[in-house]
């Protein structure tokens, strides 16, 4: 074989290998959707993904659309896109949560827009397409009412109803915990935070149900507390209660998430901030009644030759294959500092990145939203940038 034929085999045989290594690549990671903007389409999820009984989600964005103001978009499974309501301003805009499904309606949050600006909680309903909203009230406008949702709700699954947090409003502007009556299409703050007890509540809530038929409600607000750096606390028929104050330095400060109940007598959460030497956030877990606090991990980031995650702001995910928790964080991962998908055992604290996301057209980058597993341990979540467009991405990632 001459020098030119040996040439042209070797290159074959490199084209080949690249094609092997990106279709094991794809069959492992893959973008189902990368969102465009324009009138077309979304653009820029906070949120993840909320998922249908077919296989295929909903997605609430921040952007995209008629006006610019962020629409809810069907994704089929196959990863075709179509917008099915853009915000306007008036029933909403910046839809910064996650949407939940119940009985056949589409059910979610815009942080801005409404009556007041200050927010609105909608029911889209998949059957017929009609679209109805409530409009959060600002505070003091009407008196006491909550502002602003970032997370979207959940169902509660004790009274069915749609429930979820905001981060500003109440008697202190403090923030508090509402349930949506999307039939009657009325909003119903429930709690207000006091600042001793927590502040800014951005994340969702948890509801468990004791013997005796008691409902405790557990959040972790992002701020307040005696250091101002976030609790988590349990209200129910007593009263309202902090568990844990966040203190900064080794200890977690400025938990965003959701907290994560396992019926393991713990609670299971994340912080952005916060962990002994680099502040780059934690996972942590603590007593439901209280006590046997502890930080699992301390995220390292990209400093130093590391490769973990950092800024974690999502919920724990619990994966029915493998019986770990899986979560994201906004940044780290490698040199793009693009962030991460994660798992970590809940018993020994043992944390690893499972994908390191990258930007570009066929990856994401900066994931917010909780992460959905299906009972095949397929992970669906969504990201704030990367894609074709660099206007995010819904994607899948197979455990």
């Amino acid at each position: 074989m001459n020098s030119k034929c040996l040439r042209t085999a070797l290159l074959g045989m490199v084209a080949v290998l690249t094609i092997s290594l990106e279709s094991a690549e794809a069959r492992v990671f893959k973008v189902l959707h990368s969102f465009a903007g324009g009138s077309g389409d979304g653009a820029n999820p906070y949120g993840g993904v909320a998922p249908d009984p077919s296989g295929n989600f909903y997605v609430a964005t921040d952007a995209g659309g008629q006006i610019n103001k962020g629409t809810l978009t069907f994704v089929s499974a196959d990863g075709a896109a179509k917008v099915v309501h853009s915000f306007d301003n008036g029933d909403g805009e910046n839809a910064d949560g996650a949407p939940a499904i119940t009985s056949g309606y589409v059910i979610g949050t815009t942080r801005y827009g409404g009556t007041y600006g200050c927010g609105t909680a909608y029911t889209y309903t998949i059957s017929t397409g009609g679209y109805s909203n409530a409009s959060f009230g600002c505070y003091g406008s009407p008196p006491n009412d909550l502002a602003f949702p970032f997370s979207g709700p959940t169902i509660d699954p004790y009274t069915a109803s749609p429930i979820g947090t905001a981060p500003l409003g109440g008697q202190s502007n403090n923030g508090g915990w509402y349930y949506y009556d999307f039939q009657g299409g009325a909003i119903y703050p429930q709690f207000d935070f006091s600042g001793s007890d927590g502040a800014q509540p951005t994340g969702g809530m948890i509801r468990v149900e004791f013997t005796g038929g008691d409902i405790a409600t557990y959040i972790a607000p992002l701020s307040g507390g005696s250091s101002n750096l976030g609790t988590v606390t349990v209200i129910d028929s007593s009263g309202s209660r902090v568990l844990h104050t966040f203190t900064g330095g080794s200890d977690g400060a400025s938990p965003y998430g959701r907290l994560l109940y396992n019926n393991d007598f713990f609670l299971y959460g994340t912080t952005r901030n916060g962990g002994a030497g680099t502040n780059l956030g934690t996972v942590f877990r603590v007593d439901i009644s209280g006590g046997n606090y502890a930080v699992l991990h301390v995220f390292q980031g990209i400093c130093c030759g590391n490769s973990d995650g950092s800024f974690p702001v999502s919920a724990l995910t619990p994966n029915p294959k493998d019986g770990l928790y899986y979560g994201v964080t906004t940044n780290g991962g490698g040199p793009s500092d693009d962030g991460t998908v994660f798992k970590i055992d809940p018993d020994t604290g043992v944390e690893t990145v499972v994908h390191a996301f990258t930007g570009g057209k066929r990856d994401g980058a900066h994931p917010y939203g909780d992460l959905y597993i299906n009972d095949e341990g397929q992970i669906f979540g969504t990201t704030f940038q990367g894609g074709k467009h660099n206007l995010g991405v819904v994607f899948r990632l197979k455990t």
